[in-house]
This record gives C-alpha cells, structure tokens and sequence, in this order.
C-alpha cells in the first residue's frame, strides 16, 4: 500500500484524511517527509508549513506546532493549532504581524513571546498564497 490515514487534531478540530501519498510537516531541527509504510516515531514540530499530497491534491496548511505519531497504521499530527492555506485571513495575518513587530520594539514586552508572534504571522503570510 503507497498511502496512509492522516489525523490533524487539535484542541477544538479532527481533520481526516485517507490515501495520503505523502506528507511534509516542520520538526524542530527541519523539514520532515513521511510516506506509507515510515518507521514509527514521535517527532516534535516548530512553526511552519504542512504540506499533505493526497489523490492527486496538494493541500497546504500553517501551523504553530505540535508533535507528529507516526505509526503502521497511520499518522497523526496533535498540533497547537492549524489553518489551511485558503482560509487565512490576509488582513488579520498582516495585522499580526504588525502588532508582533511594534511588541519586539518595546522593551517592556516579553522578547521571546513577541518573536513568537512574528514566526507565526510570518509563516501564515508565506503560505496563504499556496493552493
């Protein structure tokens, strides 16, 4: 068997998906590509990009992180949170993004917090365009 069962979960949703052919998700030290039949494991994930191939279709998602539980039976991504590309909202995205930045300017702010907030308004911008 070429595909696997997909399970995206997250504290409010559960997202299945079946005959996935290949599946790309951001571990902590770079981009992880899972097809059928991986090893098991369980992998931590950073901000990033979810790419998930499936019939033919490529979908794209964002991300803040999570853990990846890989096993013979399938997938699972237990995830923060996730947004499929065509549905993030351009102009929150954008205001985040500005709010992220004006929180590192100001020293009274918590520095890693902010920095935080800038990697995940960056990642949704980078991705919204992605079909």
């Amino acid at each position: 068997m070429n595909t696997f069962h997909l399970d995206i979960i997250t504290p409010i949703s559960c997202k299945t998906y079946d005959n996935v052919s290949y599946l790309r998700v951001p571990a902590l030290d770079g981009l992880l590509g899972i097809k059928a039949n991986h090893a098991n494991a369980i992998i931590a994930l950073d901000v990033g990009e979810v790419k998930v191939e499936i019939n033919g279709q490529t979908l794209y998602f964002a991300t803040s992180g999570g853990y990846t539980d890989i096993q013979s039976k399938g997938v699972q991504l237990l995830l923060e949170s996730i947004e499929k590309a065509n549905t993030i909202d351009k102009n929150r995205a954008k205001q985040s993004l500005d709010k992220a930045q004006k929180r590192i300017q100001d020293k009274s702010m918590n520095l890693i917090r902010a920095q935080h907030s800038l990697m995940r308004a960056k990642n949704r911008l980078s991705i919204i365009n992605k079909k």
